[in-house]
């Protein structure tokens, strides 16, 4: 018996979420699904609300998953061998911060940046039981906004940018923060620069709609916004081979995409579920790549 396919599955991909996206939404998606991203989470020790990268050593899973936040530690160390001043713009529950911040030699207070309120709680909770209340300052607030005059020797964000409505923002706001010879450090995702087909467009759409990351651009894109507000590229490391990827025969895909429009889920774990399914597809196809990037502030112009 063979067996039929409804005839849109077939057609190019169709999805239902709203857009545009906006800070707020945005906002709202992370305070749906923080304490479900928690929960399910394969790691209790490391809290962290991103990628594992199986390279530099890595073993276990909390390996996997500090792989960014020690390469991340030991560019700001590099920035600053003593009393550096950081900024974790994006910073979720404070996850890369505990990592990083007691690894540095005497350093300032730091703050942690996060748009959702939800994850700001969290944050202040972990950094009391780790009597790091006084030392880590966490807020509620907007990444191209940020509440600080200093001149920081690092400001840095694990994929963040992405969920930027405006991402040149970003760059104007991290070059402002940062005193000359000071460092923007950022992991994330980035489009590939070639042309995409019609199903890879549609795939990329997929995840962008369902993550709410309407900040991914082309690393060209970044660094022309870098450039133009005096941060100069010093590092681009590919990270895509580092990932265990999960993405599933096409059709499969489309199929569970299908079906997951149709649902009456207004909860937004399900366009996360579909959108990391999206981004699997995505980075299995080369639309898009995990990237370690690096700039330096060349100059203290505004």
């Amino acid at each position: 018996m063979i067996a039929r396919f409804p005839a849109k599955i077939l057609q190019p991909l169709h999805y239902n979420f709203p857009m545009p996206i906006t800070t707020n939404s945005v906002r709202t998606y992370y305070d749906q699904n923080t304490n479900l991203f928690l929960k399910f989470s394969s790691s209790t020790k490391a809290q962290n609300i991103h990628r594992t990268l199986w390279t530099d050593g890595a073993q276990t899973l909390d390996d996997a998953l500090n792989v960014s936040n020690a390469r991340i530690f030991r560019e700001i160390e590099s920035a600053a061998q003593t009393q550096a001043h950081i900024a974790d713009l994006g910073c979720g529950v404070g996850a890369s911060l505990f990592y990083i911040y007691p690894r540095l030699q005497d350093p300032a207070p730091a703050l942690g940046l996060t748009l959702s309120p939800v994850q700001a709680k969290l944050a202040r909770g972990s950094a009391e039981q780790l009597n790091l209340q006084d030392k880590i300052l966490f807020a509620e607030g907007d990444f191209t906004s940020v509440p600080l005059a200093n001149q920081l020797d690092a400001v840095y964000s694990v994929e963040a940018v992405c969920h930027a409505v405006d991402p040149e923002k970003y760059f104007s706001e991290a070059s402002r923060l940062l005193r000359s010879g000071g460092k923007l450090i950022l992991v994330d995702d980035y489009q590939t620069p070639r042309s995409l087909s019609q199903n890879e467009t549609k795939w990329l759409k997929a995840y962008i709609d369902g993550w709410y990351v309407p900040g991914v651009r082309t690393v060209e894109q970044v660094t022309t916004w870098a450039e133009k507000y005096n941060l100069r590229l010093v590092r681009n490391d590919e990270l895509t081979p580092h990932l265990r990827l999960r993405n599933l025969p096409d059709l499969l895909a489309r199929m569970i995409l299908f079906i997951g429009n149709l649902l009456p889920i207004k909860h937004a774990i399900l366009p996360s579920m579909l959108g990391s399914m999206a981004l699997q597809q995505c980075l299995h196809m080369g639309i898009v790549e995990y990237r370690f990037l690096v700039f330096e502030k060349t100059d203290d112009g505004q």
